[in-house]
């Protein structure tokens, strides 16, 4: 009779074990047995089908110097991708000298403000200054955001 308790016991732990390693990998061992027996449980919706990935325009490395003082103090460096509509690629494509100096230009003026000595660049503040400055030189509707990658502070 022992046996039998422990045997069961045993079983149990073994499903467990495995329902909850399917959890952790995620996979919904529950709507998969629903989905195979053809019930949907109440709330589920239909998956809706896959979004569009978002379009990008490489606008390169912005090397921006930070000037204090009359002086080079320290120099910016990273890699620029805009976040485009799929319709408005090529137009954003032939405006990047204009949008480099834009940005540029803004840079200079905004990064002696923010670069602290001894603390990393502030990589939100710049990606939300470089949003207001490409809608104020495309217009809105343009650039949806800018992903900045490989900040570095020399």
């Amino acid at each position: 009779m022992i046996r039998i308790i422990l045997i069961v016991v045993a079983l149990l732990l073994m499903i467990g074990a495995v329902i909850g390693g399917l959890y952790f990998w995620g996979i919904d061992p529950l709507a998969q047995f629903n989905a195979l027996i053809g019930k949907q449980p109440p709330g589920a919706t239909v998956e809706a089908p896959p979004a569009v990935p978002p379009t990008y325009v490489d606008f390169g490395l912005l090397v921006v110097p930070v000037i204090r003082d009359r002086e080079v103090k320290k120099q910016a460096e990273m890699i620029i991708r805009l976040q485009v509509p799929p319709e408005k690629k090529a137009m954003v494509a032939n405006r990047l000298p204009r949008l480099q100096a834009a940005f540029l230009e803004d840079m200079l003026g905004f990064l002696p403000n923010v670069v602290r000595d001894r603390q990393p660049l502030d990589i939100e503040a710049v990606r939300r200054r470089l949003v207001i400055v490409s809608e104020r030189t495309m217009g809105p509707g343009y650039i949806s955001d800018v992903l900045v990658e490989n900040p570095s502070l020399k």
